[in-house]
């Protein structure tokens, strides 16, 4: 669980700027996975299932049925980047959300210089759709973020 609170990592994140204790991520954890509108999976380096090859998570969450969109979460630990780990689990989120979810539209905000994950997410299939300015604080700084989305694939 170290990565979590990992500064290289979660610095992309507002909401996670200040150190995680272990309760308080499993009380999060349980809380997504009791949610009816969040659907998180567990991102591993190999077919091993232990602890020491969890490297990320990856969840399509805040899905708003009526319109059959949902937003798209990502994060892989430092060590286990560029390794196309984080590009397969997104293949396989996106298959899913279209798949057995059923959903319409993927949506996703990313840090506006991101751009190491914005060209995965191009890469994926989604495309820019605008730009929150001063969206997010992290201290002192406001980040510009940029929105993405991606629709299903037609019949």
């Amino acid at each position: 669980m170290t990565w979590v609170n990992d500064r290289d990592v979660m610095q992309y994140f507002a909401q996670r700027q200040t150190r995680i204790e272990e309760d308080d991520e499993r009380r999060y954890l349980a809380s997504l996975i009791a949610s009816r509108s969040d659907h998180v999976f567990s991102v591993f380096s190999g077919s091993d299932t232990s602890a020491e090859s969890y490297v990320g998570q990856c969840s399509v969450n805040q899905v708003y049925a009526p319109a059959g969109n949902g937003r798209v979460f990502l994060v892989v630990r430092k060590e286990a980047q560029g390794r196309g780990l984080g590009a397969a689990a997104l293949a396989s989120l996106i298959d899913t959300a279209f798949g057995p979810l059923g959903l319409h539209k993927l949506w996703l905000i990313v840090r506006r210089d991101n751009r190491r994950a914005q060209a995965m997410y191009l890469r994926a299939g989604f495309e820019f759709e605008g730009v929150l300015r001063d969206e997010y604080r992290v201290g002192e700084r406001y980040f510009d973020m940029v929105r993405m989305g991606m629709l299903a694939p037609g019949p």
